[in-house]
């Protein structure tokens, strides 16, 4: 086996991640129940007169961006959950971080002032929103759930969320990986060439689904040569596109092209199209995007497979999971499970309702 790594070996080194829960352990606000079954807050914030159910309870999202169909799905989730929970008496109040560290932890502190008793937050980095956290769940109480993008904090301490809701990283990269060798078996050819464009700024993150991506492949095929590119720009389909654009300069065989999200495969299938070599390799997307899914149903044979990470799902135990440490003490494990990721091929795109699904927009 062969891998071109372009930015994997600063992925690499990237601290591995530790996500807990200990906060949640040692909560000041720890719930206790009333005579009448409902939870209140018995220390600090402020805030002992609020009964959860009884009262409206403020819950906040503050949402990595919203110019991502996909994270509208998260947030479609957690109104999901509201609506089936009308016994809680939620009001949900989201926030738009727009990708950016410090609007990100602006929009903690406006939703803390607001009112808001719990946060669902999806943070844009592994670690800048950790000293805001600790300040406001110290100040205030606030209670945390982090989904989405795991949390390294320095100190075990600061981890004062009380769990992360995300999907398996690696996971969804072995099942991108699986989708390509399925396809690799019909070339009859020991030696393919495979592209996987990683993003540098997410870090671990992504390093998670190239590893996961080329364990699988590697196991197959051995001598398979994998590319990965890292695309170090605004990691969209611009600038997926020109790296892409440059890759194609220089490589004469590319056989499967995958990457971290299907923004960045998308603008690798535009500049094939725009080269005139779509039809020389296949595109494997991860997370959910319309136009992919379009793409399959409509028996484009650039387009092999689509990862499906369910931000609905994500969403709604993320809400469920702030929920029930929050207003009903209970205890959580450090991550929750979420169901592993679907490959949607074009074997099996018949089965799934997706035109339907609110947030493909």
């Amino acid at each position: 086996m062969r891998i071109k790594t372009g930015a994997v070996a600063a992925l690499l080194s990237a601290a591995m991640m530790l996500v807990g829960c200990s906060g949640a352990t040692e909560d000041p606000l720890a719930a206790e129940t009333t005579g009448g079954g409902e939870a209140t807050q018995n220390e600090g914030g402020g805030d002992e007169g609020h009964v959860f159910g009884e009262d409206e309870t403020l819950i906040g999202g503050s949402i990595f961006t919203l110019q991502y169909a996909w994270f509208l799905g998260a947030q479609e989730g957690m109104e999901q959950w509201g609506e089936e929970h009308p016994e809680a008496n939620v009001k949900f109040q989201f926030e738009d971080s727009q990708q950016d560290i410090q609007t990100n932890i602006e929009n903690l502190e406006n939703l803390v002032s607001a009112g808001a008793k719990g946060i669902v937050v999806f943070p844009t980095d592994a670690k800048a929103i950790i000293p805001t956290m600790v300040d406001l769940h110290s100040r205030t109480g606030t209670q945390f759930v982090v989904g989405d993008y795991p949390q390294q904090p320095d100190d075990p301490a600061d981890a004062v969320w009380n769990t992360f809701v995300g999907h398996d990283m690696t996971a969804l990269g072995e099942a991108a990986g699986q989708v390509a060798v399925d396809y690799l078996d019909t070339l009859g050819k020991d030696d393919p060439t495979l592209l996987f464009i990683t993003v540098p700024t997410s870090g671990q993150v992504s390093a998670d689904r190239f590893n996961g991506f080329s364990d699988v492949v590697t196991a197959a095929y051995p001598n398979a040569t994998i590319l990965e590119e890292g695309d170090s720009g605004a990691a969209d389909r611009n600038s997926a596109q020109s790296l892409m654009e440059n890759v194609l300069q220089r490589e004469a065989t590319i056989d499967v092209v995958a990457g971290h999200n299907d923004a960045e495969v998308i603008g690798a299938y535009n500049a094939a199209v725009g080269a005139g070599r779509d039809g020389e390799m296949k595109f494997i997307g991860i997370a959910g995007d319309k136009e992919v899914l379009q793409y399959i149903q409509d028996g484009n044979e650039s387009w092999i497979g689509e990862v499906l990470q369910d931000p609905v799902v994500l969403g709604y135990t993320a809400m469920d999971a702030l929920w029930k440490s929050m207003a009903e003490g209970e205890e959580l494990p450090e991550t929750y499970d979420l169901p592993a990721p679907e490959a949607i091929t074009p074997d099996n795109i018949g089965e799934y309702d997706w035109q339907n699904w609110t947030w493909l927009g």
